[in-house]
């Protein structure tokens, strides 16, 4: 099995920390093949940083998806998720919602913990999109600088365990989702000093794909996850014209 993990930013730290993290959970004979954004910012904290990310995503996956079982689309707030739905032919999950899924087999409530407060109605937004905000206690963010989000998760460390134990304590979580790629693999790392189940959006996307390629569903051919048509287009890569060119 052969899995595409697209980073929707352009840090290519970022990319290569959630590949590792993909690959400690991923089971044996699953291969991943981890892209960066060719575009777009250094890491995605906004709606327009989103919406720029989406197209990012859509890029990657007109480009690499061949030869691939499914996709991830690993930035939390799956920009782009349900765009690239509709583009590919091979199952795409997000890791937002791979772990909201995951979170809700597992507690009642759950709470986000995340490293900055421009994050948090996005988030919020995210959960309601999927129809997941029903269980979501609360996102927590830190409100500080991030001077360099490659070394985010280290610093911030102490700060990120206050705000899941304010989480659990004070909204009640059940389980605690660490928000944003930056973030990939302190669910597993924090998982013995912290009282309820740490989930990793990564690990689950991971997980979530697998079980999709096993399933082996069929591509919608019709409602709104259908392959719309081909139409005139122009200004495009030739990756993403052949999408519209419908070849």
């Amino acid at each position: 099995m052969r899995l595409l993990l697209i980073n929707p930013n352009t840090t290519e730290p970022m990319t290569q920390s959630m590949a590792a993290e993909a690959a400690r959970f991923a089971s044996a004979g699953t291969e991943i093949t981890a892209v960066t954004a060719g575009f777009g910012p250094q890491y995605i904290a906004n709606r327009v940083e989103a919406a720029i990310a989406g197209h990012a995503v859509l890029e990657a996956l007109a480009t690499h998806a061949d030869g691939h079982d499914a996709a991830i689309v690993a930035a939390f707030g799956d920009p782009g998720l349900a765009a690239a739905r509709e583009l590919a032919s091979i199952p795409v999950v997000g890791i937002a919602e791979s772990a909201m899924l995951t979170a809700w087999m597992l507690g009642r409530r759950y709470s986000i913990v995340c490293l900055t407060s421009r994050l948090r109605t996005w988030y919020q937004e995210c959960a309601r999109e999927h129809g997941l905000d029903g269980r979501l206690a609360s996102v927590r963010a830190l409100d500080v600088p991030i001077p360099d989000i490659t070394q985010a998760k280290d610093q911030f460390r102490a700060a990120l365990m206050t705000e899941c134990m304010r989480a659990i304590d004070d909204d009640e979580a059940e389980v605690i989702i660490f928000g944003g790629g930056p973030l990939a693999g302190l669910a597993r790392e924090a998982a013995g000093d912290i009282p309820v189940p740490t989930l990793d959006g990564v690990s689950c996307a991971v997980r979530m794909a697998e079980a999709l390629v096993a399933l082996n569903p069929r591509k919608a051919t019709r409602g709104s996850f259908a392959r719309p048509g081909p139409k005139p287009a122009k200004g495009l890569s030739p990756a993403l014209m052949r999408f519209f060119d419908g070849s």
